[in-house]
Parts: structure tokens; C-alpha cells; sequence
């Protein structure tokens, strides 16, 4: 017992596992690498989801897009947000290009979110190309004591 490959001290988690092999995914299938054999689009934007006690707030970084060229839909408890990110600048005739790295086209991220949100009171901003969502939980029945009587 002395040889453990793993401390009894570390904290661990599952859900800490699958964060991280969500990650890896991430990097691999959107890293910048085509991948449409895969999931069938060529990128897709980076998010980061934080849950709060009332509410989950969502960040996506879409550069050089505006609000109006993203679209937000969630039914159930998914989240739907799509796009298409339109090119840039082409090279004029004599031009040529050096280097190509960013990306463009169409994507569609579906996230599902752990509860269930109040679909009435979500609010999206688009600034910068930075998409913020605030996605406030839905009240659960917390239930309720009933008094009982003789007759």
C-alpha cells in the first residue's frame, strides 16, 4: 500500500476528468486543424461557462463577427449558438498569401447546460466580436408542508 501510483490526497473528480478530455477534444477538433470528415465545420469559436447560484453566464469569442451575424435558440436544456463568419480580405491580383491562420464558414456549438433556465429572462449582449450570455435558472418546486387536521 505504500507504492499507490496515485496520493490519496489529490483532489478528484469525474467531472474534473471529463472537463479536461473535453478540452482535449476542443484543441484537437477546433484547434485550428480542418476537421469536417469529423464533426463537418472547419472551426468552431471557443466558450467558457460558469454556473452561478441564480444564473449560467456563457462567453464566446467569435472576432470580427457582429451581433447580428450569431444566432442564440436553447430548447430543453441545450443551447444552440451558430454562425458564419464571413472572410476577410482577399489578395488582389499580384498579391499572394504569406500565411493563413484564421479561420472562416459556418459553425454551430450546442452546449447542454446541467438545469433547467428561465427561457424568458435570458439576456445576449455582442460586443467586440465577444458574445455574453446570462441564463437565469428556472426556480425548481422547492415543495411545500402540509397541515393535517382532524375532522
Amino acid at each position: 500500500m505504500a507504492n499507490m501510483p496515485f496520493p490519496s490526497d489529490l483532489p478528484f473528480s469525474l467531472q474534473g476528468i471529463r472537463n479536461e478530455f473535453d478540452r482535449l477534444l476542443d484543441r484537437v477538433w477546433h484547434g485550428g486543424l480542418s476537421t469536417a470528415p469529423l464533426d463537418g465545420q472547419d472551426w468552431a469559436p471557443s466558450i467558457d461557462l460558469v454556473e452561478g447560484a441564480d444564473a449560467y453566464h456563457l462567453r464566446l469569442e467569435a472576432p470580427g463577427m457582429t451581433a447580428e451575424e450569431i444566432d442564440v435558440s436553447i430548447l430543453a436544456n441545450v443551447l444552440t449558438v451558430k454562425g458564419c463568419k464571413k472572410p476577410g480580405r482577399a489578395p488582389h491580383e499580384g498579391e499572394r498569401t504569406l500565411r493563413a491562420e484564421c479561420r472562416y464558414g459556418s459553425f454551430c456549438r450546442r452546449i447542454e447546460l446541467p438545469g433547467s433556465v428561465a427561457e424568458d429572462g435570458i439576456s445576449a449582449t455582442c460586443r467586440l466580436g465577444v458574445l455574453e450570455l446570462t441564463l437565469p435558472k428556472k426556480a425548481e418546486a422547492t415543495g411545500r408542508t402540509v397541515k393535517v387536521s382532524g375532522a
